[in-house]
């Protein structure tokens, strides 16, 4: 077995989709399930169809072509705003679009027009996050243009991203702007729009709580299937499962060594100049494992009294005197990843990904 490893817990996943597709519906709101943050592997698509999710979203096109291949019934979804360079690709592999720019509009409707295919497109409004999204002062010429475009791109929705780049959070009051902006856009269109997309874990975090207006009706949903989490809010969700993956790396070195470096201290290979404090010699150990292979910063230790102490791009140092394990040179120490270390972990071609659970 070849480590590190990315224990990926496929039945508590998929427990997380049926809760949250079953809690959502109780609020008249579907969901889409979003598979970037593990870098939608055809057991994680698997996994989500098994939840019940009939839409799985993706912000690569690479991925959305590779689940598609394995499971062609299923709806997909392109959730980062398209590249012109990927219109052909979208067109022909997607059901649905996020869409922030007139001219990307225009353009792949033209390309909808030539395969005869309909692809559905959710509008985005920027709602203060400053990410992706129309101002809606730009409505009236939005909606003229809109008037222009091939029917095979049907206008489905309006959708709005938070707390990804600005950390702005959902609210009821700006839920319901965004309602009221898809009630102008159906003036211009001439029929009811379907979709009202009001974000994603940390609006169904405010769904919980009864603060999303009635006529946001989908979510788009992923860290809280895979990790049972809200970054968002930092919401460890009582009602869905927390322990879904683990990150394994394998011990090799132990020994007792001072906590205070020796010598002058310039940058690390970072670019950073670490600060230790002195607590005398303590028992540590090196793990083969680094900041090439996962972001450190958002790994939590397992194992009990094992600390982190710093890492480089290939080793990650622990404090194991205060560890309930006398460990040894080739033992395994486990870590909870967050949503930042799930995402890193699953990219790195240096970690073994090991899916378990029917």
């Amino acid at each position: 077995m070849s480590y590190p490893i990315l224990r990926v817990h496929r039945d508590k996943i998929r427990e997380n989709g049926e809760i949250l597709i079953k809690e959502s519906a109780k609020n008249g709101i579907t969901l889409w399930g979003v598979t970037k943050g593990i870098s939608a592997f055809p057991e994680i698509a698997q996994t989500f169809k098994e939840a019940g999710f009939k839409v799985i979203a993706d912000s690569r096109m690479a991925n959305i072509r590779r689940m598609k291949e394995c499971f062609p019934e299923l709806e997909y979804a392109l959730i980062r705003i398209p590249m012109h360079s990927e219109l052909d690709e979208v067109a022909e592999l997607c059901d649905y679009c996020l869409i922030s720019e007139t001219p990307t509009i225009m353009a792949l409707a033209e390309k909808c027009e030539k395969l005869a295919k309909t692809l559905k497109a959710v509008i985005m409004f920027d709602m203060g996050d400053l990410r992706e999204g129309f101002w809606h002062t730009e409505i009236p010429n939005l909606g003229k243009a809109l008037g222009k475009i091939s029917p095979y791109l049907k206008i489905a929705g309006v959708g709005a991203n938070f707390s990804c780049a600005s950390g702005v959070l959902p609210t009821r009051e700006n839920l319901t702007q965004l309602s009221s902006y898809a009630a102008e856009l159906e003036k211009y269109l001439g029929y009811k729009l379907e979709i009202i997309s009001g974000g994603g874990t940390c609006s169904f975090h405010q769904m919980l709580h009864g603060r999303l207006p009635q006529t946001v009706n989908s979510l788009r949903i992923g860290e809280a299937v895979l990790l049972g989490y809200d970054t968002a809010f930092n919401d460890n969700f009582s009602i869905l499962n927390h322990d879904t993956m683990e990150i394994e790396a394998e011990l090799v070195e132990v020994r007792t060594k001072p906590t205070l470096p020796i010598g002058l201290i310039g940058h690390d290979a970072f670019g950073n100049v670490p600060v230790f404090e002195d607590r005398g010699n303590r028992r540590r150990g090196i793990l083969a494992i680094g900041k090439q292979d996962v972001r450190i910063e958002g790994l939590v230790p397992l194992d009990e009294g094992v600390k982190i102490i710093t890492a480089s791009s290939d080793h990650l140092l622990v404090d194991l005197e205060d560890a309930a394990i006398d460990y040894k040179l080739g033992d395994i120490l486990r870590f909870r990843p967050d949503y930042t270390a799930m995402l890193s972990a699953s990219t790195s071609p240096y970690v073994t990904k090991i899916f378990e659970g029917k």
